[in-house]
């Protein structure tokens, strides 16, 4: 419950505050502005409500005060004599709102809510902003390869408009990367981009995170959320792994879309949304649509334009350079290193990457770690030799291009390589793998593993 300091010198105006507030907070009201400093300094509040008319301390020398020790308290400035400049003056100093008497307390309770949340609103977007500045350093697209670079400047196209993009490649190609490009080529990029893997939320609850939720709204909601719709406001939401939400999920993201409107669970009340939507499969969409797990009219909202993005075994020019890029992004963990062998890029050539750059990333930090010479070998690398030979099978002269099926045949046996390889341990084989534990638990119920 959060806490309030009520400062008035008149105790009947305090009296009414505290009537009016103690259902929801923890008041304590002071008719004396130094007692109530002294109380704030050894005890702390999340809101003062201070008088601007006071003997000993004005509520403008109070509000500097508080803001002295701690700038992220709310304060409120109530006075009976209301007048423009002084509302001014007090915002200015870092007051959050201006209260008149006689008191509304309709009016108070909604400014007092408010205030909560857009702080809570401004520390999630902090947080989000950290977290962007610590990852601002690695969003380079390493490629050489000319089907990628079509690709790229497809996506510095689209990221110029407000449409929505639906990005598609498989487990490990780079779509969250290519995401955060899009986002700094858009006129959005002053604001946030706020990420969220939809297989890694719980179907029940997807809603609530997306949109938010009021206090009370189920068991467990103990306080209003804000939601990453409201938390990216004039930026871009991405949403990894779309294909996996539920129908029931997908019918309120679309009416979002629509009406640029949201409802946080258990609230009536519509919110505003303006919001740039990115989404990403590993999965054909359109194929879920056809099997029925994805509605149509939602994936029409998702691809107004659709960029897919090739898997590494396409563009094996790019081998060489991204595993140049991930020797010297690991060039800490051994520093003797210096280069790959000859054998081992022939390797690292021959290989199908079912798990894609991620795969070839984890290939290159391992072999960091044990290798003894200063240069990475064969032995280090560790590449699966089942999976090397499956891929030397199909690109033998005369034999044709592996299909699907192929493909598919192919990662079910390094997946089931893997796994023997960890001992069973699902965790361990999916790091290795290069994919999150709901993509491996995915592969394996769809391979019959």
């Amino acid at each position: 419950m959060k806490s309030i300091i009520v400062v008035d010198d008149d105790p009947t105006a305090g009296k009414i505050l505290v009537r009016m507030l103690r259902t929801d907070y923890r008041v304590q009201a002071f008719t004396c502005s130094r007692r109530a400093l002294a109380h704030f300094m050894e005890h702390g509040a999340d809101i003062i409500i201070t008088d601007l008319k006071m003997p000993e301390m004005d509520g403008m020398e109070l509000l500097g005060r508080v803001k002295e020790i701690n700038s992220e308290t709310i304060v409120f400035i109530v006075t009976g004599y209301a007048s423009v400049d002084g509302a001014v003056r007090a915002m200015k100093m870092g007051a959050h709102d201006y209260l008149a008497k006689p008191f509304n307390p309709d009016d108070v309770l909604v400014k007092l809510t408010r205030a909560i949340r857009e702080q809570r609103l401004e520390k999630q977007c902090s947080s989000y902003r950290q977290r962007e500045d610590r990852s601002a350093g690695d969003s380079s697209i390493i490629t050489g390869n000319e089907q990628m670079l079509a690709t790229m400047a497809m996506a510095r196209k689209a990221a110029r408009t407000d449409s929505n993009i639906l990005i598609l490649g498989e487990t490990g190609v780079g779509k969250e990367l290519l995401v955060k490009k899009i986002h700094q080529w858009s006129p959005r990029r002053d604001n946030l981009l706020v990420p969220i893997n939809c297989s890694a939320v719980a179907g029940g609850i997807m809603e609530s995170e997306l949109f938010g939720h009021e206090k009370g709204a189920f068991t467990g909601a103990d306080k209003t959320r804000i939601g990453y719709f409201e938390m990216a406001d004039k930026g871009t939401l991405f949403l990894d792994e779309i294909g996996t939400t539920d129908i029931r999920f997908q019918v309120n993201l679309l009416r979002a879309l629509q009406e640029r409107m949201i409802y946080r669970v258990g609230s009536p009340r519509p919110i505003r949304i303006n919001v740039r939507l990115v989404a990403a499969a590993n999965q054909d969409l359109a194929e879920e649509v056809r099997a029925g797990h994805f509605r149509q009219d939602l994936f029409y909202r998702l691809s107004v334009v659709t960029i897919t993005i090739p898997p590494l075994r396409e563009r094996m020019d790019d081998v060489g350079l991204l595993a140049d890029h991930f020797l010297r992004k690991y060039h800490h963990i051994n520093p003797s290193v210096r280069g790959v062998s000859t054998e081992g890029y022939g390797m690292l050539q021959d290989y199908g990457y079912p798990g894609n750059i991620r795969e070839l990333e984890n290939i290159i930090e391992r072999a960091m770690i044990i290798e003894t010479t200063d240069t990475l070998r064969p032995e280090s690398l560790l590449i699966p030799r089942q999976e090397r030979s499956g891929r030397e099978t199909t690109s033998n002269p005369g034999s044709s291009a592996a299909g699907p099926g192929d493909i598919r045949e192919m990662e079910k046996k390094h997946i089931i390589e893997v796994l023997a390889a960890c001992n069973g341990k699902k965790i361990e084989a999916a790091r290795r793998l290069g994919i999150n534990k709901t993509t491996l638990w995915r592969k394996m119920k769809r391979y019959g593993i």
